[in-house]
């Protein structure tokens, strides 16, 4: 058995912290995906992976100080689900709660924002089994948990990605449209190995939906704020207004005040039965500099259009 505190170059006194600064450094600079066709670094990246599960938290380093091997560790384990969990099914117990995280941009632009900044791996216990199974050589796999950040409006109109995961097994993922942050998408067999002739768990992936500057949800509806001028507002216009998938005209009528609310179809969360609408919520906002000709007809107009909108309010 390899030694884990050596593949990931830590002594046996190391803080947990170190470990797991230790396990990131390893696993952003072997990634497969930043070493295609490397063969040595995909190894090296699955036994950083395996090194931080038989170390990566306290619990885990106790039991293999003490000489209890990585099967051993994960056979107690599955030992310990049938025995608490009856056929209550499947459960998750956060052993790496914010380890084994690791970035990578799967953007075209290496320095942007990594679009699974917050994947990483958190291995859970065995799926639920009756408790008072005798046969201990055939048990089915874990489940394995992992969280993954999905842009706004991947979340919203959906899109495929591909991923791989700590163990450098690689998997499509298809984010429905119209998903919100706590939907897991469930992959079957993706997970543990089964012991004898079980078949393996299954992987998780638990969604977080990042927010959006300008945009934000409401059940079916994606509602924007948008700027007109006070022109605008009293005369109407046409203005271009973003979507998330484009900009699209908007024909403002007449007469409008701040916070009225405009509707454009089919622009909002989709759906298998359809779309539902982005609403523009307007703000009249005056001008940061009033040009001297504009403030003098305005107060020619003062005496004959003046109204007072407290009142009429």
């Amino acid at each position: 058995m390899k030694d884990p505190y050596q593949i990931l170059g830590v002594s046996k006194t190391s803080t947990q912290d170190e470990i797991k600064n230790a396990y990131r450094n390893l696993a952003k600079k072997f990634h497969p995906d930043l070493n295609p066709g490397n063969k040595t670094a995909e190894s090296k990246f699955k036994d950083a992976a395996s090194a931080y599960e038989m170390i990566g938290t306290p619990e885990a380093r106790t039991k293999f100080d003490r000489g209890e091997t990585l099967e051993q560790q994960q056979e107690q384990a599955q030992r310990h689900a049938r025995e608490s969990q009856g056929d209550r099914g499947p459960f998750y117990h956060q052993t790496q709660q914010d380890g084994g995280r690791y970035s990578y941009s799967f953007g075209k632009d290496m320095g942007g924002e990594d679009f699974f900044e917050n994947l990483f791996r958190s291995q859970g216990g065995g799926r639920g089994q009756n408790p008072f199974q005798t046969d201990r050589t055939n048990v089915p796999g874990e489940d394995h948990l992992y969280q993954m950040s999905v842009e706004f409006r991947d979340a919203i109109l959906g899109a495929a990605r591909e991923i791989t995961l700590p163990t450098g097994k690689r998997l499509q993922v298809k984010i429905p449209p119209g998903v919100e942050t706590g939907t897991k998408l469930r992959f079957k067999n993706q997970g543990g190995p089964g012991i004898g002739s079980a078949p393996a768990g299954d992987a998780y992936v638990e969604l977080t939906v990042k927010p959006l500057e300008g945009f934000k949800r409401d059940g079916l509806a994606v509602e924007t704020e948008v700027s007109i001028s006070f022109i605008e507002a009293l005369l109407g216009a046409s203005i271009k207004v973003p979507t998330l998938d484009g900009s699209v005209l908007l024909t403002v009528p007449p007469k409008v005040d701040t916070g009225t609310r405009l509707r454009i179809k089919g622009k909002g969360v989709s759906t298998p039965k359809g779309s539902g609408d982005q609403i523009v919520t307007l703000k009249v906002v005056m001008p940061k500099k009033v040009d001297p000709e504009l403030e003098n007809a305005v107060r020619g107009w003062g005496d004959k259009f003046a109204y007072n909108p407290r009142e009429e309010a």
